[in-house]
């Protein structure tokens, strides 16, 4: 779709972990009442998502269905804003699609340096809760033994 006026850009909203597209449902209407198209992505077992969590092996899992509207899109850029650890999933679809990203936009988010890798950020973050600060929260891999757990590092 190429857009009319070139400041109209095309926003791509990547929501946190533990949420969905749904999270996004005051700034949507805001861009969109600027005359900018939007489009807030569910990703893999997330809001409306039918994706069940024990098909969820590796992030680009977790990220295909914001692949899939970037893979998907024409030509034009977009800007991929981006919540909490939906960070990790922008700069991941970055990395795949750097031809259709005009800018990544990153609020209070996890956002990955040019010089470690992606899950370096992560990983410090782990360390950085303590068990008691993960109350029942449950990290690991469902029915895969290809895929070592990820375990908080307290």
């Amino acid at each position: 779709m190429e857009m009319e006026n070139k400041n109209q850009k095309r926003f791509v909203l990547v929501h946190g972990l533990c949420h969905g597209a749904w999270s996004w449902y005051k700034v949507k209407p805001i861009l969109e009442a600027a005359s900018h198209t939007v489009t807030a992505v569910n990703l893999a077992a997330s809001g409306i998502n039918t994706t069940r969590l024990e098909e969820i092996q590796t992030l680009e899992d977790y990220c295909k269905p914001l692949l899939d509207v970037l893979s998907s899109a024409d030509e034009e850029k977009v800007v991929l804003v981006a919540h909490s650890m939906g960070g990790i999933s922008a700069a991941f679809a970055a990395d795949i699609f750097p031809h259709k990203i005009s800018a990544i936009v990153f609020v209070t988010s996890f956002m990955p340096d040019t010089t470690n890798p992606p899950a370096y950020v992560f990983k410090n973050m782990m360390a950085s809760i303590s068990e008691q600060d993960w109350l029942d929260t449950v990290l690991g891999s469902y029915g895969r033994t290809d895929h070592p757990e990820v375990e908080p590092e307290v």
